[in-house]
């Protein structure tokens, strides 16, 4: 079974997300669709609607002023997990030992990061 390198499947994920260009959290309000600030003249909480995402929470990947393209979508460890779980999914599908299928791929992984 061949498995491609973190730099393909990276660039494969970034066209992905810009080709379906889902519904992501939006980065300013963290997917709260609203701000709480203190108010400067009473010192109380105010609520303020988010204007990035309109107070929705979500934004389209596209749309977003800084598009997410930190660890969490492509970064090393969603990679080793996205090749372990197709692993496991190919080894159920045809009877293939999977430590034996894995082995390498963990070994040079731990090598190279």
């Amino acid at each position: 079974m061949l498995i491609g390198s973190y730099d393909q499947w990276r660039e494969h994920k970034r066209h992905v997300l810009e080709e379906e260009n889902p519904e992501i959290d939006c980065e300013e309000c963290s997917g709260r669709g609203h701000f709480y600030e203190l108010c400067n003249c009473c010192g109380g909480e105010k609520e303020e609607m988010c204007v990035v995402c309109d107070g929705a929470g979500t934004i389209r990947y596209l749309e977003s002023p800084q598009p997410r393209l930190g660890s969490a979508v492509f970064g090393e460890k969603a990679y080793f997990q996205e090749v372990i779980a197709d692993l496991k999914k190919w080894c159920a599908y045809t009877g293939d030992d999977f430590l034996e299928l894995a082995a390498p791929f963990v070994g040079e992984f731990r090598r190279n990061w």
